[in-house]
């Protein structure tokens, strides 16, 4: 028998992202605020178990089907799976088809809400045998946004992203996105930050952000506007360095008078923030006419 299912696997973007120091394996350890975002890639996922088992794939991202995110979770789903049954398991014939919205190369997130996606299907599927700490452990191996997407909404994420708090949501808040045609290797970016980042106030840092973002009395452009002289992307600078239109972009969205702008992730996407959409759509006609956007992926968005 053949069963399908149908998921969005939504955007994020990072309100601020801090570079913490590095674990002694070398990753780093960051503190960063994930909002999601209504862009999302489209996917589907058909098991059939009349079929000899495989994991196929379709993307039209042109990568090896070992290297596709989406395909590395539902392996290793399988695999863990596998593991706590503690005995060879009959799985079904498994095709995965990811319609790409998300721009990659953009620190969107869009491999790893697609990976989330799969899991969360696969989950559904087989009655949820793993717990909540089996699916992060696989996620967290997926990569350090992966996590994040089990969840969704408003989140802080820790550690290697694997730490995950819920916050009060931010839904409704709406967004410009623009993505230039130039990527930025995540790696590199890393690299080039642990030679750039001054030392902060961690714990105060902490403290200030939780005070301004779990304040439900308040609406969320007002607590977003309350950590507006805390909001920053620790990655921004070595990402300019390797990218400099990014610079270039950011001074021109915030010439529309955004109540904040910055790059997302590891970049290259960089987007505003607005008081409402009216506000935001007078942005993106300007940003329409800029020569310096106007060669972009100009995407309106509203957190959610």
């Amino acid at each position: 028998m053949k069963t399908s299912y149908d998921k969005t696997a939504y955007a994020k973007i990072n309100l601020f992202l801090r570079v913490c120091g590095k674990y002694d394996n070398g990753y780093h350890r960051l503190y960063m605020l994930m909002q999601q975002i209504d862009l999302g890639d489209d996917i589907t996922v058909e098991l059939d178990d009349e079929r000899e088992f495989d994991i196929d794939i379709k993307s039209g991202v042109g990568i090896p089907r070992e290297k596709d995110l989406g395909y590395k979770a539902a392996k290793a789903f399988y695999d863990a799976l596998e593991a706590k049954k503690g005995t060879a398991q009959n799985f079904p014939y498994t095709f995965i088809r990811q319609v790409k919205k998300v721009p990659s190369q953009a620190g969107l997130g869009g491999g790893s809400s697609d990976a989330a996606a799969v899991l969360t299907i696969l989950q559904e599927h087989f009655g949820n045998p793993l717990t909540l700490k089996e699916l992060l452990d696989i996620s967290a191996s997926l990569g350090a946004d992966v996590p994040f997407f089990l969840t969704g909404g408003t989140c802080i994420c820790e550690g290697v992203g694997e730490i995950v708090t819920k916050l009060p949501d931010l839904t409704g808040t709406p967004i410009v996105l623009v993505k230039p045609d130039v990527g930025v290797g995540t790696k590199e970016c890393y690299e080039l930050s642990d030679s750039s980042n001054e030392p902060f106030d961690e714990e105060e840092y902490k403290r200030q952000m939780r005070l301004c973002f779990n304040d439900e009395k308040k609406i969320p452009v007002e607590r977003i506007r309350d950590a507006l002289s805390g909001l920053t992307n620790d990655l921004q600078d070595p990402a300019i360095r390797i990218a400099p239109v990014i610079k270039d972009i950011i001074g021109s969205i915030e010439q529309t008078g955004p109540l904040y702008c910055a790059m997302t992730g590891s970049g290259s996407c960089v987007f505003g923030i607005y008081e409402d959409e009216s506000e935001r759509d007078e942005a993106l006609a300007v940003l329409k006419d800029n020569p310096v956007t106007s060669g972009c992926q100009l995407i309106p968005a509203v957190m959610i």
